[in-house]
């Protein structure tokens, strides 16, 4: 139950509220097939990943495998080129899950609770310091170390995210809905942005094996029913129906983010950016586990046992101020990050597992007509179009900022 909630959470958050404009561009019918499609992908390349994990693991008589020693010992079985590629692989994997950082999810949470606090009592406090205010909780709460009490954190913004979606129904009903001028499939030049939206706003991949490894029965995690499975059928059930109602009810008039559509008068508006950051706020030790665990992997041998605690705590507090002093001086950081996931997501998400799950099975392993290569390399081919869309997308947003 707590991987499910774990898993849950990981996919959905904030970006469900862009959602409807996110089927602006892809249209009514197109938005739905292709919410269940890419919930769809995110669920296979999970599978493939960790089931590959599994087979080492029982090979190699190995407990656990991260997502990095996965790839480095599926590269193993190769030629010398492919070796050497899995260990450049595993290195890039490590520094860019380490370097992963919550600036973004700081600045998030600094930002909204500035444009709520100061619009409502007239205040005229800084971005800067409304960070350093959200910086004492997060201090707290990323110093928790077991994932697994990690899990009423995520239970609470999962549950502050889906009263954001109630409320936001709220607003969208309103009036009655109706389907006239709108789009039922996409365009050319639309169905990129839509998706790139739905697509990220899905993707977890990072929290795979830090999840599916701290389970104390890792079998439920895939298979039938499985916790993988059920966790994407019901995203892709609410982001089909959130982003239908929300596009039917707006139209084209849609805005990025929906709540922008509602009257900012209304304290409800007040009450969804405010639950929002909270959200955000106790998402972040989840986010934070992940580069904290990579980087004590690469130093807790150097450290004495009897202060193994001790650097453990000081190297999470090192990592968070430096995330902190980055959220308070590097402006427009998040859209710079936005590039760097744009590039970096479609090889980490869908590359990686596909590259694990060829090299692994090559030669013979491939089924009936070699039909899995032939499904690897067709996903392969769509993942090129997915960051080539995402890095034009991001490249466009940083030219806008600074024109």
């Amino acid at each position: 139950m707590g991987t499910f909630v774990h898993v849950m959470k990981s996919a959905l958050g904030i970006g469900i509220l862009s959602v409807p404009y996110a089927f602006k561009n892809g249209g009514l019918v197109f938005g739905v097939f292709g919410a269940f499609f890419f919930a769809m992908l995110c669920s296979h390349s999970a599978h493939i990943l960790v089931s590959t994990s599994y087979k080492i693991c029982k090979k190699e008589r190995i407990p656990v495998l991260g997502f990095a020693e996965t790839v480095e010992k599926a590269c193993a079985q190769g030629s010398a080129t492919v070796r050497t590629l899995g260990t450049a692989l595993r290195n890039i994997i490590d520094w860019y899950l380490m370097l992963t950082t919550v600036v973004v999810f700081i600045v998030f949470v600094g930002t909204t609770l500035r444009e709520v606090v100061n619009y409502r009592t007239g205040w005229d406090w800084t971005e800067r310091t409304y960070i350093l205010l959200v910086g004492v909780p997060i201090l707290f709460i990323t110093q928790i170390r077991e994932i697994k009490y990690l899990v009423p954190f995520s239970a609470i913004a999962g549950f502050l995210i889906l009263a954001n979606i109630v409320i936001s129904l709220i607003f969208i009903f309103q009036e009655p809905l109706t389907l006239e001028n709108r789009r039922m499939l996409p365009t050319a030049s639309t169905v990129a942005p839509y998706m790139g939206i739905v697509y990220f706003a899905l993707d977890a991949t990072c929290l795979i094996f830090p999840l599916e490894n701290q389970m104390r029965h890792p079998q439920h995690y895939l298979g039938c029913p499985g916790i993988v499975n059920l966790n994407y059928i019901c995203l892709a059930v609410l982001y089909s129906f959130f982003g239908a109602v929300g596009y039917i009810r707006y139209g084209d008039d849609v805005e990025s983010s929906i709540i922008l559509n509602f009257p900012t008068e209304n304290v409800l508006v007040s009450c969804i950016q405010v639950l929002s950051a909270v959200a955000v706020l106790f998402s972040i030790g989840l986010i934070f586990y992940v580069p904290t665990e990579i980087a004590w992997k690469k130093l807790h041998t150097k450290v004495p046992k009897q202060w193994t605690g001790l650097a453990q705590s000081g190297l999470r507090l090192a990592m968070l101020l430096v995330n902190i002093a980055a959220a308070c001086g590097i402006p427009h950081l998040g859209t710079f990050m936005g590039l760097l996931g744009a590039v970096l997501n479609p090889i980490l998400a869908l590359w990686i597992p596909l590259i694990v799950d060829t090299v692994y099975r090559w030669p013979n392993d491939f089924g009936h007509l070699r039909w899995r290569l032939a499904k690897n390399v067709t996903l392969a081919c769509f993942g090129l179009f997915l960051l080539v869309t995402g890095t034009i997308s991001s490249v466009r947003n940083i030219i806008e900022l600074y024109q």
